[in-house]
């Protein structure tokens, strides 16, 4: 059996998508299956957010992506997403 689980991205996150080149969308829309598909997957760092909780910061590619994922509700949040130039 796969575990998969869902993923919900932030207004910030959204923002970005929404604004971003059809091939942008594309790259982040794998990152982010990727990110449902292996939920488990560590970051390259971990970074607090604003109430505390470890954030995983992950480079994939150009991309920095942070994120939670929350196992009990079976979700990945992605809650920031940067790319490098």
């Amino acid at each position: 059996m796969t575990l998969r689980y869902k993923y919900t991205v932030d207004d910030v996150v959204l923002e970005s998508f929404s604004s971003a080149k059809k091939r942008y969308r594309e790259e982040l829309l794998r990152i982010f299956s990727t990110l449902g598909s292996d939920p488990f997957t560590r970051g390259d760092w971990i970074q607090k957010d604003s109430v505390g909780r470890d954030c995983h910061v992950k480079r994939f590619g150009p991309w920095v992506v942070t994120y939670w994922p929350e196992h009990i509700g079976g979700l990945v949040h992605i809650i920031d997403v940067e790319r490098l130039s």
